[in-house]
Formats: C-alpha cells, sequence, structure tokens
C-alpha cells in the first residue's frame, strides 16, 4: 500500500488558489477601482504638472512609489500593473477557464479582442516613438524630433553633404546628476567625451555674485537650473561636455538652444558636439509644399487648415493631403496635422506647419481588436437574436391557425 506524500499536492493546490484569484470577480472590481483613481488623481496631478510627467507617474508605471521616513516604498499599484494584471484575470477567467461550446463561441471571442486591444496598448508603451516634424513651406525633412527625450549627437564638422553621426541617447544622460559622470568614445573619432551636470530645464548666464551656480563655471557662464514648465517639450536642458586632446582639457556647457554646437579641433579634424531633442530617422522625407488655412469669419482664429506635402523617396515624390482628421500613413509611421504658425504672420511672411509624428508598430491593432470584439457580439447575441425569433415564430404560428 503506498501514500502519496503532502508536498506533492500543496504546490497544486497553491497553484489552483492562485488561478481562483486571477480568474476571480473580486479582482476585477478592485481593478476597476485602481483604474478609477488612477484616472481621478492623474487628471488633478496634470493641472500643475502636465501631462506627459502625469502620464508617467500614474499610467506608464507599474508602482506608485512615496516618501515614508526617507525610504521610497510602494503605495499603490501603477497603471501598467494593473491593465497586466487585467489582462490575466481575462485569460484565465475568460479563456482557461471558460467551457468552450457553441453557447460560448462569442464570448470566447470577444475576451480575445479585449486582450489583443491591451497587448496593443503594452506594444505602444515599450516600442513606439513619438514626436514631431515643424516645416516652412519650400522646407524638407527626413526625420523628425522627440518632444520629451534628450540626445548628444558628435560628428565631422565643416563637410559636405550627409556626415556619420555619433548619437549618445537620452537613459545615458538624464541620471548624470548630482556630481554623476560618463565617458564616450566613439569609432574614429580621436578623443573621449565625458559628460557631466545633466540639468533638464536651465538657462546659461553670466556668472554673478548674486546667484549660485548648479554647474562649472566655464569661461565665465554657467548653467541655472529653473522650474520645470508643465509642457515638459518646453524644457530646456543643459549639461557639461569635457575632452583632453594632447594632454589639454577642454571644457563647454551644451545647452538644446544654443546657436552653434561646440567644435573640438583634434588631429587636424574639427568635430562638433550639440545636446538637442532626439532625432528619430524616417523611410521617406517630406517636403512642404502649400499651407492653407481658413478662418472663422471676423476673427483671425483658424476654422481649419491643411497641408500639401510631397513624400520623397528613392521612387520619386508623390503629392499627398494631410488634413485634421485625415493623417498620412506610411512606412510605420503615421503623420497627423498638429499645428501651424507664426500665429500673428503678416500676408507674406512664410508659414510653418507642424506634424505630430507617431512610430508604432501596433497602429491598427486596436481597430483590429473592434472587428474580433465585433465579431464576438454578433457571434453570442446574434445567436440568441436568431433563437429569440425561432420561439417566437412557433408561438405565433398556432394562433394564426386558430384566427383562419
Amino acid at each position: 500500500m503506498t501514500t502519496q506524500s503532502a508536498p506533492n499536492k500543496q504546490p497544486k493546490a497553491i497553484a489552483a488558489r492562485l488561478l481562483d484569484i486571477l480568474g476571480s470577480y473580486g479582482l476585477v472590481c478592485l481593478l476597476l477601482a485602481a483604474l478609477f483613481v488612477l484616472t481621478v488623481q492623474g487628471t488633478l496631478y496634470q493641472v500643475n504638472h502636465g501631462l506627459y510627467d502625469a502620464k508617467k507617474l500614474y499610467f506608464e508605471s507599474w508602482l506608485i512609489w512615496s516618501s515614508v521616513g526617507g525610504v521610497s516604498v510602494p503605495i499603490f499599484p501603477g497603471g501598467v500593473l494593473c491593465m497586466a494584471l487585467l489582462a490575466a484575470n481575462l485569460l484565465v477567467g475568460g479563456l482557461l477557464r471558460l467551457r468552450v461550446g457553441t453557447r460560448t463561441a462569442g464570448v470566447l471571442v470577444i475576451h480575445l479582442g479585449i486582450i489583443f486591444m491591451l497587448l496593443a496598448s503594452l506594444v505602444k508603451l515599450t516600442g513606439s516613438e513619438e514626436g514631431h516634424l515643424t516645416l516652412y513651406e519650400g522646407d524638407e525633412s527626413d526625420h523628425f524630433t522627440s518632444y520629451h527625450k534628450w540626445e548628444v549627437a558628435v560628428w565631422p564638422a565643416g563637410g559636405e553633404g550627409p556626415v556619420a553621426e555619433f548619437v549618445i541617447e537620452d537613459h545615458l544622460l538624464t541620471d548624470l546628476t548630482d556630481g554623476a559622470t560618463r565617458s564616450f568614445s566613439f569609432p574614429g573619432v580621436p578623443f573621449v567625451l565625458e559628460l557631466s551636470n545633466f540639468l533638464p530645464h536651465c538657462d546659461p548666464l553670466p556668472k554673478g555674485p548674486a546667484w549660485e551656480a548648479d554647474s562649472p563655471v566655464l569661461d565665465g557662464f554657467a548653467l541655472l537650473a529653473r522650474e520645470p514648465l508643465k509642457e515638459t517639450e518646453r524644457h530646456t536642458a543643459g549639461m557639461v561636455g569635457r575632452v583632453e586632446v594632447n594632454g589639454e582639457t577642454s571644457a563647454a556647457i551644451l545647452w538644446c538652444f544654443e546657436r552653434y554646437p561646440w567644435t573640438v579641433e583634434a588631429e587636424g579634424q574639427t568635430w562638433a558636439v550639440s545636446l538637442r531633442h532626439a532625432r528619430y530617422a524616417m523611410p521617406f522625407s517630406i517636403r512642404l509644399d502649400d499651407f492653407q488655412k481658413e478662418e472663422h469669419p471676423g476673427i483671425s482664429m483658424a476654422k481649419s487648415y491643411r497641408s500639401f506635402v510631397y513624400r520623397v523617396d528613392e521612387s520619386g515624390a508623390e503629392r499627398i493631403l494631410i488634413e485634421m482628421n485625415d493623417p498620412l500613413r506610411e512606412g510605420g509611421l503615421v503623420l497627423f496635422q498638429s499645428g501651424w504658425g507664426p500665429q500673428n504672420a503678416g500676408p507674406r511672411q512664410r508659414l510653418f506647419s507642424t506634424f505630430s509624428v507617431v512610430r508604432n508598430p501596433s497602429d491598427k491593432w486596436p481597430e483590429y481588436s473592434m472587428w474580433i470584439i465585433t465579431l464576438g457580439m454578433l457571434m453570442a447575441f446574434g445567436r440568441k437574436l436568431f433563437s429569440f425569433v425561432i420561439k417566437s415564430t412557433h408561438k405565433a404560428a398556432p394562433l394564426t391557425g386558430d384566427a383562419e
């Protein structure tokens, strides 16, 4: 006679209990309540801190942290954790524990559509790039610019035509605070670039006795940190760069709105170094041909505006209209008409047009998920409607015979 040991049953019991919790209605209620709280708190936070910071803190985080006694502790689930648990609930409660059959086929398809929509959100969160492209009439560009991320670019100066750039990405810059430094070397570049003193919002000013500098003083100038603005796209970042060439150290303040890049002479070659908003290459270039706007009668406020552009690639140029509700979708990119200026432009002054640009691998996935959900609803409710019509017909048939 043999007996099965209890330790073998315990892991199965724990797994079954975990599945029960993940697939429970109680968990759904808690998650919906948490999302409601996040929505309210995020909306209130946006008033004073801006949309970008509110999204990062409440909706694009796993946990919300707070300082308790000088120690950071999690105090509430973030939007990503809530949506991940909601997807797990749909997977367990709606698929794994659902009895598959003709009666539940529609419900199954609906759950698949919702999970697909949540997956689209995850792909956009982790794999998308967002920015803007601003062009004056006649200008052309093959890249768009981030609103929020920064980069430092190094390239050989003084040449003609396109040049290869070496780029240091945002995540390698923004943590260089409180005395932190980081060094970078590039193939073919005869010096090592050291970066430090990153400030997300600052101004370079002549150093005087009336204020304390937030960076080293270089050539009589230093960086002064400013209070962050609500609109992070208006932040003016700065930092300090250093290089050593032939035993001599050279340093400069890098500021995002500098007129000219910092130049370094090394081995008979001039190199340019610049801090700027991150740039993303496009598989084609856009040339603004004509910008048009219609104004409300009697006032200068624009009623609608549109841009005629040329999409230029190796195959040639194609003239395309981009309007407020009619974006350009091409090469994995979406270009929306989002702005124009100058707002007080004169009759003969050149206008510029601004396009919001998104590179989102899951751009069409929400549409596909809606079709899947629609199919599931037709399967679920269409079957009930068909059954109701058949029953109603059978009940009405005897009554019709009596009347005859």
